[in-house]
């Protein structure tokens, strides 16, 4: 059986009329009853009966019509879903976001304001291979490669207001080595970064929660638990509470790159591109406006 020999067969069933289904298909008469004739057959049945001014399908032509609509309308419709799949794939953005979650998010919410029709997925992997972009961090090296940009964005030492720290106008590490310390979660950079500066000081942290998220974070040196790392802007919306202070740290840099790097072939995307432009923007944007907000600070 031919693909083309079922359609036949199903507009012949539709018409109940060989010469009208003919016309409808823009093929010849003789060109369709032919076709039909080679499909019975092959089948060695009969699938339409004469009757007077037309045919009508035999048993076997209902089972088969009944059969072959679904696959038929099933092939008539891939057109449709291949270039929906396509276009929907052209228009979804694949992240791997290891670092800066709250930054992205804020993000993506203004980029969709803009462009509602872009989609986005996501995962948070070290592992991972098959993205648009991937967003992560690391200490401060320098030089960049072409797929890739990085932005610098110190920390703070976040301390309860409560502490006897509060009143300090900067702080060293080293003060504050015997203090539980709350902490990031160890599957993300942050976690990394925020150990070496400890070490970097002399000291281990005493660690006495760590957490995923860093709304936990904050509340918990919000409520007098321990001290923490902050980074300056990345925790985009997470302004500090009244309950915590943030100091400058001396003697060291503390300091990391978020690094935004494109995945295989997605520079050739032209919506991965045009996101990653408004990320480093909207990132640098966050970045200026939280150094002008602690310059009027510290004034």
């Amino acid at each position: 059986m031919e693909l083309q020999q079922l359609q036949y067969f199903l507009v012949a069933a539709q018409y109940e009329h060989i010469t009208k289904a003919a016309n409808s298909l823009k093929i010849a008469q003789p060109a369709l009853s032919q076709s039909i004739k080679r499909l019975e057959n092959e089948l060695n049945v009969k699938l339409f009966e004469r009757k007077k001014g037309g045919i009508v399908l035999t048993a076997a032509g209902k089972i088969l019509a009944e059969e072959v609509r679904p696959i038929i309308n099933t092939i008539d419709n891939l057109p449709r879903k291949l270039s929906e799949a396509d276009k929907k794939q052209k228009s979804t953005i694949h992240l791997n976001v290891l670092a800066a979650s709250i930054l992205v998010t804020n993000c993506i919410i203004e980029y969709k304001a803009k462009h509602p029709d872009i989609n986005f997925e996501f995962v948070q992997s070290p592992n991972a291979v098959d993205y648009d972009l991937c967003i992560t961090a690391a200490l401060p090296k320098g030089g960049t490669t072409s797929d890739q940009i990085t932005l610098e964005e110190k920390f703070f030492l976040a301390v309860p207001a409560s502490s006897k720290y509060a009143g300090y106008s900067d702080i060293d590490l080293a003060e504050v080595s015997g203090e539980g310390f709350i902490m990031m979660a160890d599957t993300r950079p942050i976690r990394d970064i925020c150990d070496q500066f400890c070490m970097q000081a002399g000291f281990t942290p005493n660690i006495v929660f760590e957490s995923m998220n860093f709304e936990a974070v904050r509340s918990l040196i919000s409520a007098g638990l321990g001290v923490g790392f902050w980074p300056e802007y990345s925790w985009e919306s997470a302004e500090p509470s009244k309950n915590v202070v943030l100091l400058p740290i001396k003697g060291q840099e503390c300091k990391r790159d978020i690094i935004i790097a494109y995945g295989e072939q997605a520079g050739k995307n032209a919506v991965v591109k045009d996101f990653y432009k408004f990320l480093i923007t909207f990132a640098m944007d966050c970045r200026d406006r939280h150094k002008k907000s602690r310059e009027g600070l510290y004034d």
